[in-house]
């Protein structure tokens, strides 16, 4: 099944709510992050492509 924009969000927006550092592994809570502001970014330039062409999301 394909997963649909809103479906993306829940998913990152649960992986962020589980988000905390770590004692025993800091840098893993910065890698988290990053994947996490990545995916918002792709997902919104995926938004505005399908915005240009007319298209809903």
């Amino acid at each position: 099944m394909k997963s649909t924009f809103t479906d993306r969000i829940h998913e990152i927006a649960d992986r962020l709510a589980q988000l905390a550092p770590s004692h025993r592994d800091p840098e893993r809570f910065h890698e988290e992050k990053s994947e996490l502001v990545d995916a918002l970014r792709r997902l919104a330039a995926n938004d505005n492509i399908g915005a240009q062409n007319g298209r809903a999301s």
